[in-house]
């Protein structure tokens, strides 16, 4: 290092001239906080989350697409917990919003840093302590208005619950039963409209589960005459309204028409089709009615969760790219957006998505252990194809 005279470094020969203690301060905005140091005692550029819409349309970035997030939304069911593995929503208005979770509630997160290398490895990560913070197995089941207050919660049915995946309401049901697929308990729930009463339950027994190719309770879709179809792992299932089991096609492998670990269900009563997520081998299959296969959509790395817009196209959110994708029926690659992380507005392990009929977009994260609620930029125009719009119920 250098010598100091009268306050100016004086040159010594090759190397620093500045020592370090007479050098600025760097940034407070990305070197605040010294517990993100690494073993050396390095602390590398980090951030709290911050806004990233343009300014006076300059700057900014597009972190969420043709979205931008509602904060605050949704409220804490209790102080310092967070829902736990958010994996699922039933959007009946801007007004009711239903989030389902894997787990119920979890302790909330230890650092308010989003951004950075060093937040990856710090002590109390997000990324790191998924998965292994305190846990109550309470609140499965919320309401939110929507200003995101909680205007419900089932705590009288949580001890049915082992791991929530999805919820479902039939869209041809004048009394909106609900449908809760639990794949911990292997079991379907149909409960009342307000989760007061259980109607009925499907499990492993009912749907004739089988050693070579257990049956999994993940995902349901309805036909117009009320009978329905189950997917999960690798089997389909077909049940009458009243949950009689009377059909199944049972082909877990990685060949064509084959399954592994299903992720979606959708079926298109208007083109004569049915699509599946075929999330284990990285794919969307396209059936034909009578279960012919018509086409396969390679190379989707994760379908976490898939819909279909009412005019045909499919989306697909992948929980490992954290992009969501827009689809012809034909299968074209139309559009894509997203960001990967847990910022306002990131995304980390999107495993469901639904809109309200005012153009929100609520994105449910099991990783990033929240929901998330968008609403589309006023600085964008109303036919970008990034947008979601109305989505076909199940």
């Amino acid at each position: 290092m250098g010598k100091v005279e009268d306050g100016a470094p004086v040159r010594g020969g090759h190397g620093q001239v500045v020592p370090d203690e007479l050098r600025p301060e760097k940034s407070g905005t990305l070197y605040a906080h010294r517990e993100v140091a690494d073993k050396t005692g390095r602390v590398s550029p980090h951030m709290l989350p911050q806004p990233f819409l343009p300014v006076d349309g300059k700057g900014g970035e597009d972190l969420a697409g043709p979205y931008e997030v509602v904060e605050g939304w949704p409220d804490q069911v209790e102080p310092g917990w967070r829902l736990s593995g958010p994996s699922g929503a039933w959007v009946e208005s801007a007004d009711r919003v239903v989030v389902v979770s894997h787990f119920g509630m979890v302790r909330d997160r230890l650092t308010p840093l989003v951004w950075g290398r060093n937040v990856f490895a710090m002590e109390g990560s997000p990324y790191r302590t998924y998965g292994a913070m305190e846990g109550r197995h309470e609140n499965h089941v919320v309401t939110f208005d929507r200003g995101g207050h909680v205007v419900d919660s089932w705590t009288g049915q949580d001890d049915r619950f082992g791991k929530i995946n999805r919820v479902f309401v039939d869209p041809s049901d004048p009394e909106r039963h609900v449908w809760i697929t639990d794949s911990k308990k292997q079991t379907i729930f149909k409960f009342t409209n307000d989760g007061r009463e259980l109607v009925m339950a499907i499990g492993e027994v009912e749907a004739n589960s089988v050693l070579e190719n257990p049956w999994k309770a993940e995902d349901i879709a309805w036909l117009p005459n009320g009978d329905f179809y189950t997917a999960g792992l690798g089997r389909i299932d077909r049940f009458t309204r009243d949950g009689e089991l009377v059909w199944s096609r049972l082909t877990r492998g990685t060949e064509p028409g084959q399954f592994l670990d299903l992720h979606g269900l959708v079926l298109d009563t208007e083109r004569h089709r049915i699509y599946v997520a075929d999330r284990g081998n990285s794919r969307i299959q396209v059936f034909d009615e009578d279960w012919n296969l018509l086409d396969v959509w390679p190379r989707i790395y994760a379908p976490y969760c898939m819909r279909m817009e009412t005019g045909g196209d499919i989306w697909i959110a992948d929980g490992f790219t954290s992009k969501f994708l827009r689809y012809s029926p034909e299968g074209r690659l139309l559009a894509s957006w997203g960001t990967f992380g847990i910022a306002p507005g990131a995304m980390w392990g999107v495993h469901w998505f639904d809109t309200d009929d005012e153009g929100n977009l609520y994105v449910c994260e099991v990783y990033g252990e929240r929901v998330q609620k968008l609403r589309p930029r006023s600085d964008v125009p109303a036919d970008d194809p990034r947008l979601i719009r109305t989505l076909h119920r199940y």
